[in-house]
């Protein structure tokens, strides 16, 4: 589908967090590109290091707890504790939030206590990425005269937009 096509299903469908989109270009236009939406990112290893070397309020820094935890008398979450830090010290590697067996092991470290709720938290908020709906649908940044031509597809087509 090209992306005036795109845009045009989408100023049909109207944005999932706003609704319907205004009838003045310029505003539709500003209401796709909002930085409105998340999405998640991999977390590369700098950014592993970085959060694994600071700790959550009235904590003990993460990257000794899961040092610790590869200690564990429990040997799945040995396991998951020694893949962790091999993870934060390997350079050119990274955490996908997006992959459920990743997700599986941060639940686990925390529900094992290796690692706070609160740590779980800052691990996710480094994952997440606010985005347009533009982006989120495959599109650059969205221009009052793109919004016209894609509502004149709609017209041409006998309907309205």
């Amino acid at each position: 589908m090209n992306d005036l096509a795109t845009l045009h299903d989408e100023l049909l469908i109207g944005h999932p967090v706003t609704g319907p989109y205004a009838a003045d270009a310029a505003t539709a236009a500003a209401e796709i590109n909002a930085l409105n939406r998340t999405r998640t990112v991999p977390i590369s290893s700098g950014e592993l290091l970085a959060w694994s070397g600071a700790k959550s309020d009235g904590d003990r820094p993460r990257i000794i707890k899961i040092e610790e935890g590869e200690n564990s008398a429990v040997e799945d979450v040995a396991a998951i504790c020694k893949v962790a830090a091999e993870t934060i010290r390997r350079d050119g590697t990274e955490l996908d939030l997006s992959r459920a067996d990743r997700v599986a092991m941060v639940s686990a470290l925390v529900a094992a206590g290796v690692l706070s709720q609160a740590d779980s938290d800052s691990l996710y908020a480094l994952a997440t990425e606010a985005i347009s709906r533009a982006t989120e649908i495959g599109l650059s940044n969205v221009r009052a005269g793109t919004v016209e031509q894609a509502r004149a597809l709609t017209q041409q087509q006998g309907g309205g937009v």
